[in-house]
């Protein structure tokens, strides 16, 4: 079945079958590699585990090729990281070494779109705030938290490299749900967290424009200033 597995994930990842094009079916699978149904099976679903592949029933279903998800890699990382007895300290420390670097290479390649989404997002969140007059209840404080996870996101993926921006959506991710776990409802917490969200937009904006005015002030003095705010 790892034969099978492997061959078929190695001719996906290479391009030579594309996303959405149909793969042989189970029984064809079998006559082309001489393997049992069981083991053509058990190669389909480790594809199918992998997200790189999902069947689809009815008419003109089958076995496709499917857009690789995140997931696919984000919950056995999480499942794995359990065992391991990973804490929220553990993410909080990479957190606290990954977020400085992502924020000065985000300064360097922010689009004015990305900085609209970042107000856009703290303009929610401080506008959520504003609306609560009663009880700060669980599901308001976690729905903030939510966009909060949702900023950091924002910043990582305006550093425009895919590697950095999956790391940091996997612990902001797996911070979440650590939350989840341990976190009560705090309207001082959050307004503080929003209060400190939102200057990023503002520096990141002001260094994307002096980027475009003076590339050497900018390398020179970019990361000094950006660490006093991170």
């Amino acid at each position: 079945a790892e034969i099978v597995e492997t061959h078929i994930r190695d001719l996906i990842l290479d391009g030579e079958i594309k996303v959405g094009e149909r793969l042989p079916t189970e029984k064809e699978l079998c006559e082309q590699f001489g393997v049992s149904s069981v083991t053509a099976r058990e190669a389909l679903k480790g594809l199918e585990v992998l997200g790189l592949i999902e069947k689809r029933k009815g008419k003109g279903g089958g076995i496709f090729v499917s857009q690789a998800k995140s997931d696919a890699v984000k919950i056995p990382l999480y499942n794995f990281l359990q065992s391991r007895n990973v804490t929220s300290r553990h993410l909080t420390e990479l957190r606290l070494i990954l977020e400085p670097a992502a924020v000065k290479k985000a300064i360097s390649e922010i689009t004015p779109y990305e900085i609209k989404e970042l107000e856009r997002n703290v303009h929610y969140c401080k506008q959520k705030i504003e609306k609560i007059t009663g009880t700060f209840t669980e599901k308001d404080f976690f729905e903030i938290e939510e966009k909060n996870v949702e900023f950091h996101r924002l910043i990582a993926e305006a550093t425009h490299n895919p590697i950095l921006a999956i790391t940091i959506d996997y612990v902001m991710d797996f911070l979440f749900t650590y939350k989840k776990k341990i976190l009560v409802p705090d309207i001082k917490f959050t307004k503080k967290t929003i209060f400190i969200s939102r200057f990023y937009p503002i520096y990141l904006q002001q260094f994307f424009f002096i980027f475009d005015l003076s590339f050497l002030w900018f390398k020179v003095c970019k990361i000094r200033h950006v660490l006093r705010y991170v």
